[in-house]
């Protein structure tokens, strides 16, 4: 359900986007071909507006940067910046790109937004040309399939230099990024799976809100209560929703929940084939054809987006990156964490890194500006967004976590998130794995997740043995 996927490090990871990666980098003719009639969304075109710079003037209004943060000191140097993301994300990458330049007016920095799916098509293609961004976005599970093809540069060598301390960084976020060949990349920001819930559906109902205590039967039986239907017995108000073309969006914290795994800890297996796992899934499954608190695909096609942002659900299993978005929709909301599980509490993390292309012209411009985008005072402003959590820690644990009602929740979530699996061959395995999943699992009743599962079980073991 639900195919879109928009936002700043947000983690709506569809397939749409997902099959573009796979196996395609060092195929330059397939990338080049891939990608016509892309467009994209310049943040501005002047040196002033569209440049930044590490920045010791901009943290005066922001905590302080550390002190491996100071500014660059090399020659003039311009150097460009991609991610993906919506209006909402330019506005605040150009806060961030003005705060740099004004701290180092000798790096222009030209930042190009694009849609998801676009956004992965011109990386590609400019890596197969040798013309890459100089500094780029680079999504968590999609990590190793670009740095084991080279095209990433080391900042190992420059985190030596300046005594750049990294345990200033979230660590799973660090992680996540790291190979024993180096560090490929600095987290920008991440994000963690959260319930969501409308305060105004719940006092109608005279419902105690979701807290801590919740489990997997708590959820049941209140969205249960809060499904109601018209005289004709059609659903009005659905009382839950989630994603479900994703394993982020739900149902990998699921799985964790119930005390399975997705890959065995080499990562050349994977051990979805557990009763745990399997239940895991099986209990969303439930929720949509048992339990019928959850809508099928009949009930709320695929393009409909969103039933709890458009105000046909109670409450909602899904990523920190809504948070701007649910505001923005007017729903009075509220944020506890995930039911827990038989197995106990357990959430998503996901990072959004961001990486230099190995050959880059200005590695040591290009290393200053990554560096300064985990700083405290690009932290702040990223923070302002609402679209993710802070990668820094002392932003996270501090002004964050007050910023607005329920990022506190968010942020404790840290201590009990797994990591997205992130693995070469990720692309394919996911694409593999949700093909079968939506169309037999959540989309339609035509198995039952045992079944699904065992059928994959096969092709995506050979994705893993093949790394």
């Amino acid at each position: 359900m639900f195919t879109d996927r928009t936002g700043s490090g947000g983690r709506r990871c569809r397939l749409a986007g997902l099959t573009r990666v796979a196996g395609v980098i060092g195929c330059a003719a397939l990338l080049v071909s891939g990608c016509g009639g892309s467009t994209a969304t310049p943040l501005a075109s002047t040196p002033a507006a569209s440049a930044i710079a590490p920045s010791n003037a901009a943290s005066a209004q922001a905590p302080s940067a550390a002190p491996s943060d100071a500014g660059y000191t090399g020659p003039a140097a311009t150097i460009s910046y991609s991610i993906w993301g919506d209006p909402a994300e330019i506005k605040n990458q150009q806060a961030v790109v003005d705060a740099f330049h004004v701290a180092n007016p000798k790096i222009t920095v030209k930042v190009t937004v694009s849609d998801w799916d676009t956004y992965w098509d011109k990386l590609q293609t400019g890596i197969a040309g040798g013309d890459a961004p100089d500094v780029f976005a680079m999504d968590g599970p999609l990590f190793p399939d670009y740095q084991s093809r080279d095209v990433l540069l080391d900042l190992k060598p420059f985190i030596d230099r300046d005594g750049y301390d990294l345990g200033h960084l979230a660590d799973q976020a660090v992680g996540d990024f790291t190979t024993p060949d180096g560090q490929f990349g600095l987290p920008r920001d991440l994000n963690v799976i959260a319930l969501f819930y409308n305060k105004k559906m719940f006092d109608a109902a005279s419902i105690p809100y979701p807290d801590d205590s919740w489990d997997w039967a708590k959820l049941t039986e209140v969205a249960t209560k809060l499904t109601l239907k018209g005289g004709n017995g059609k659903v009005t108000q659905w009382g839950f929703f989630t994603e479900t073309s994703d394993m982020e969006n739900y149902w990998s914290s699921l799985v964790w929940q119930n005390g399975g795994d997705i890959l065995a800890p080499d990562h050349k297996s994977t051990v979805l084939g557990s009763d745990q796992a399997v239940g895991g899934i099986q209990h969303l499954q439930d929720l949509i054809w048992k339990d019928k608190i959850m809508p099928d695909a009949a009930s709320w096609p695929t393009d409909s987006g969103d039933a709890f942002e458009q105000g046909k659900a109670a409450i909602e299993a899904d990523g920190s990156w809504l948070v701007a978005t649910h505001q923005a929709a007017g729903i009075d909301l509220g944020i506890a964490p995930l039911p827990k599980g038989p197995a106990g509490q357990a959430t998503s993390i996901n990072p959004t890194g961001a990486v230099v292309f190995a050959k880059t012209k200005n590695p040591d411009a290009s290393w200053a500006f990554v560096k300064y985008l985990a700083s405290p005072a690009a932290q702040t402003k990223l923070m302002e967004l609402r679209a993710s959590l802070p990668a820094n820690k002392e932003v996270l644990a501090g002004p964050y976590s007050s910023s607005f009602d329920g990022a506190k929740v968010l942020a404790d979530a840290l201590s009990y998130a797994h990591i997205k699996p992130s693995f070469k061959g990720y692309d394919e395995f996911a694409t593999t794995l949700q093909t079968e999943l939506d169309a037999n699992v959540f989309e339609a009743q035509n198995e039952t997740v045992r079944e699904a599962i065992d059928k994959v079980l096969p092709a995506l073991n050979s994705i893993l043995s093949g790394q």
